[in-house]
């Protein structure tokens, strides 16, 4: 038998410790590195033009910007089919007294693509989509690398959109809405108008979605100028059905006096007081005092 002395027995300790927590450091970095080189790809010049050419064999959304044609709000031509508890809040509803507009509140999903007079841009790039919205100054990020939507996503205007292609159509699904976002469930028809109200908002039916409210947009170019979306609204508190809209289009422009511009809601003077529930209109101080 070997005995060891006092000073042998701490030098093979010491090395013991440290062969082990070389172990232990290179078991560590095993996940980095795969996470590194994960986060590498693609890896090549070669890969990352092939990438880039794939964009380029996509339909061309890129060029110009896209201004709406349609009319603000959408067309619910043909009535949905609404549920007890929709048919109710319809029932009650006023047209005119209640301003989308009110406290600078960015408009969100749908209806922020529908202002006519300000465009939106593309902007593509490997696993994502950008689109710039000059109503509100917002821009929307449409995820295209595979993922899928996080089972409880941070509420937002915009919300959490995930697309992919099916040929020449971009298939954009959006969950996570804000519970306030400004949200078209329907239209009044032309006898509950009051007479010479020409506001394109006037037969607008606003109201709260659902928690689990869904927006599918399906959009394709019908020539190189004229760019359709069709939206599926998916709400069970309001629709028995999903409910798709009259398909809306947009033109593109080209030139210089199309690109998009700053936007920014500093100046509203109209109120609305969510403890009274009253709004005041033209009221400049107030409303900017929020």
């Amino acid at each position: 038998m070997i005995e060891l002395t006092r000073s042998t027995r701490r030098t093979v300790a010491i090395r013991t410790v440290s062969v082990s927590l070389c172990s232990f450091a290179a078991l560590m970095l095993v996940p980095q590195a795969a996470q590194a080189q994960d986060a590498a790809v693609p890896r090549t010049a070669e890969q990352q033009a092939a990438t880039w050419q794939e964009i380029a064999r996509q339909p061309d959304f890129w060029q110009g910007t896209w201004q709406s044609i349609s009319p603000i709000a959408d067309d619910f031509s043909k009535t949905p089919d609404y549920t007890p508890a929709a048919l109710d809040y319809i029932k009650r509803y006023k047209p005119a007294e209640d301003s989308p507009f009110t406290n600078c509140k960015p408009l969100g999903m749908p209806f922020v693509q529908n202002i006519g007079g300000m465009p939106m841009k593309f902007f593509q790039s490997p696993g994502m989509i950008a689109v710039y919205i000059e109503s509100s100054g917002m821009t929307r990020f449409i995820h295209t690398d595979g993922r899928k939507h996080s089972e409880q996503p941070n509420p937002s205007y915009l919300g959490e959109s995930i697309g992919h292609w099916e040929g020449d159509t971009l298939v954009v699904d959006t969950t996570g809405l804000a519970a306030d976002t400004i949200f078209q469930m329907g239209t009044l028809p032309a006898s509950q108008l009051r007479d010479g109200d020409h506001s394109p908002l006037a037969s607008v039916i606003f109201g709260k979605h659902g928690p689990n409210l869904r927006l599918v947009e399906r959009l394709r170019l019908i020539d190189f100028n004229t760019l359709e979306l069709q939206l599926t609204i998916y709400d069970d508190t309001i629709f028995k059905q999903p409910y798709s809209p009259v398909p809306r289009r947009f033109l593109r422009g080209i030139e210089q006096r199309n690109e998009p511009q700053e936007w920014a809601c500093t100046d509203n003077r109209d109120y609305f007081d969510e403890a009274t529930g009253k709004l005041e209109i033209n009221v400049k101080d107030k409303a900017q005092d929020r």
